[in-house]
């Protein structure tokens, strides 16, 4: 008769292993538990024998927690002793540190919060000693360590300094905290400083009310003095404009004046030509007079109107003239 699957199915057993064969299996499972084992085991020892090093950071190896190497691990694959050498690494590339409030007081005790930032590298040479000689292993307390120190170079640099003069010196502050703690942290910790910043200070309340009352009076002061120099301008206006007709009265005066002089100089020199003229003519007159006797009889003759004096002064002898020059035979010597 045919097996039926189903009823197969259900009244299934398991087949009976055959004589001998239940202990060799047993022992290939527990074989391949071991096998299975040593591959993890192999695989987690390989995985700590290899190590990688980015290319912003460096390194330093102990072995059972003695340094194992005497120059700094670079970048790259590198191998390890497994469960034996520990890898430290540590970040050589540029870095920005920011002290979020530091607390300094000026030159006149007043109490400034400050905001500095930091930026800065580890030099392959401060490796290792900042690994190990610094803080603990690696790199997470760097900026634990380095914080005071840039904190006191802080407070040292503005206690040089009186509050109302830091806005007017901000660049030479800057320089000195720059060489202040530049030496500071390259003397200790073999840290390379690139820059420092100020990113904020913060006055007291009292100091900024201060200021502001003393903004306003400076400004109202100018306000004043602009006034006074607008009336003084507006005064020198009217003294410019005083002043210029006064000088051009004085010119007009002056030319008038001149003009007077130019023209009675020139009328008294007319006159000096005149008389000059005349005179010179009156001599020339004489002086023909006196070479020519007759000639001023001639003239006055010339010049009669024919009628005789009514009235004659003197002892008669002037009619002697006209007898001279008046013909004998004429009506007028007759009569």
């Amino acid at each position: 008769m045919a097996e039926n699957p189903i009823s197969n199915l259900f009244n299934s057993r398991p087949p009976r292993p055959p004589m001998g064969a239940g202990p060799a299996r047993a022992g290939n499972s527990a074989r391949l538990i071991i096998l299975i084992g040593l591959i993890v085991l192999a695989v987690i020892t390989l995985s700590d024998c290899f190590y990688i090093i980015p290319p912003t950071e460096m390194a330093g190896v102990t072995r059972l927690g003695v340094v194992a190497v005497r120059e700094p691990v670079g970048p790259g694959a590198h191998f390890k002793l497994p469960f034996i050498e520990t890898v430290n690494p540590i970040q050589t590339s540029i870095s920005r540190f920011n002290l979020p409030q530091v607390q300094v007081y000026t030159a006149d005790n007043q109490l400034l919060d400050l905001g500095i930032s930091l930026t800065y590298q580890v030099p392959r040479s401060a490796v290792l000693h900042l690994l190990y000689d610094v803080g603990k292993a690696g790199d997470i307390d760097i900026d634990e360590t380095i914080e005071p120190i840039i904190a006191d170079r802080a407070l040292r640099v503005f206690a040089q300094h009186k509050t109302i003069n830091i806005s007017e010196r901000r660049a030479q502050i800057d320089e000195q905290m720059n060489v202040a703690i530049s030496k500071a942290l390259e003397r200790l910790f073999g840290i390379h400083v690139i820059d420092i910043q100020i990113r904020s200070i913060r006055y007291t309340k009292a100091f900024d009310r201060a200021v502001e009352e003393a903004v306003e009076a400076k400004a109202q002061a100018v306000k004043e003095q602009n006034l006074v120099l607008e009336k003084r301008y507006m005064a020198d206006q009217v003294v410019a404009t005083a002043e210029g007709a006064a000088q051009a009265r004085i010119a007009q005066a002056k030319g008038e004046a001149q003009a007077t002089v130019l023209q009675a100089t020139a009328q008294a020199q007319s006159i000096g030509i005149v008389a000059k003229a005349r005179a010179q003519s009156i001599a020339e007159i004489g002086a023909a007079a006196r070479e020519n006797p007759t000639i001023i009889p001639y003239t006055f003759a010339r010049r009669w109107n024919g009628t005789m004096p009514s009235t004659v002064v003197g002892d008669g002898k002037g009619a002697d003239m006209f007898r001279m020059i008046v013909p004998s035979g004429s009506p007028a010597a007759a009569k």
